[in-house]
C-alpha cells in the first residue's frame, strides 16, 4: 500500500478502491455487519471461558480481527483523504 499512497490518487483503481469502499460502509447492509461484528467484541473480549494457552491466543487473534474490521470505515476515510489532499498540493 505504500507504493499506492506513493503514486496517489493519479491511480484511477486506487481512486475506485477508496470510493467503493466509502460507499459499502455507507450502506445499511454494513450498518447491520457492524452491529454484528460490534456484539461479537462485546461477547469475546472477555477472559471467560478460556482454559488454555492456545484459547488464549485464538481469543486474542478474533478480538483483533473484529477490532481491524471495526476500524476500517475511519482508517479508510482518512487514508482516503490524506491522498486527496496530497493531490491537491
Amino acid at each position: 500500500m505504500a507504493n499506492e499512497a506513493q503514486q496517489g490518487l493519479k491511480d484511477r483503481d486506487l481512486q475506485k478502491y477508496y470510493e467503493a469502499m466509502l460507499e459499502l460502509f455507507s450502506t445499511p447492509g454494513w450498518n447491520y455487519l457492524q452491529e454484528d461484528l460490534t456484539r461479537l467484541l462485546d461477547e469475546g473480549n472477555t477472559l471467560n471461558g478460556i482454559e488454555s494457552m492456545e484459547d488464549l491466543h485464538v481469543r486474542r487473534g478474533t478480538v483483533h480481527i473484529l477490532k481491524y474490521m471495526l476500524a476500517q470505515p475511519v482508517v479508510v476515510r482518512a487514508a482516503y483523504d490524506t491522498l486527496l489532499a496530497e493531490e491537491n498540493e
